[in-house]
């Protein structure tokens, strides 16, 4: 009874206008006057415009979960498994988690803590990593360092991931070195992986997936056919891996 009441005013805007044209078609009215009962009407009926907002948003959104739910199946290993990104968690989980970051972001760094409890709790998940710097230039910096060094040392990329996320400001690429240099990884090593094209091709191809899903910011988590844009608890993430089992 609520969805009738709250259509009925639009739905009798519509009959009145497809009566009007109708009788118009009989040539009884002209297009003004139609024109003038039409917006007689919705002057005297306000209420139909909010009405009318209401459903375009709510098709667009249907649509845009159509588009992304199928973006989703199209993209399939190149969102999920993908060799030159970087992994954590159990690399042979059978729950997969993605995560869209970037190392400036302040909303990836509280949901930091919410997906390390989440692997914790969760032994059965594989984290992929998408490294997506778009605040800064530092970000850049920083996401590079960080693929080079899962190229160089993969099994060292979560303790540089976390410890980059850990810190409150990260201005420079001086401030990443400082980081690999206290996990005592070769530095020499790394800067040989900087110029691989694994790199710049991870980087590109997050962009490219990113602007597919209809994902604008960070952090944002896909699990299976759910995309959570934004710093989601720790429970509704949970929900999507649950949905998994």
């Amino acid at each position: 009874m609520k969805t009738m009441k709250l259509f009925t005013p639009l739905v009798l805007a519509i009959g009145l206008l497809g009566a009007a044209i109708g009788m118009a078609q009989a040539k009884e009215f002209t297009k003004d006057e139609i024109g003038v009962m039409v917006r007689e009407y919705i002057l005297s009926h306000p209420e139909i415009i909010s009405e009318a907002i209401y459903i375009l948003q709510d098709q667009a959104e249907q649509q845009k979960g159509q588009q992304e739910g199928a973006a989703l199946k199209q993209m399939g290993d190149l969102l999920y498994n993908n060799s030159i990104d970087p992994v954590g968690g159990n690399p042979n989980g059978s729950v997969t988690l993605v995560e869209f970051f970037d190392y400036n972001c302040g909303y990836c760094k509280r949901s930091n803590s919410v997906l390390q409890a989440l692997i914790k709790q969760n032994p059965d998940l594989k984290v992929v990593y998408k490294e997506w710097p778009i605040l800064s230039e530092s970000s850049g910096e920083a996401a590079k360092i960080a693929l080079a060094v899962n190229l160089a040392f993969p099994e060292q990329y979560e303790d540089v991931h976390r410890a980059l996320m850990s810190l409150s400001s990260l201005r420079s690429a001086k401030d990443v070195w400082k980081v690999t240099d206290k996990l005592k990884l070769d530095r020499s090593k790394i800067e040989a992986m900087l110029e691989r094209p694994e790199v710049a091709l991870h980087l590109q191809q997050t962009t490219t997936l990113a602007q597919q899903l209809g994902i604008t910011g960070t952090p944002a988590f896909i699990v299976g056919d759910t995309i959570l844009k934004g710093a989601y608890p720790i429970e509704q993430i949970q929900e999507a891996i649950d949905s998994q089992g």
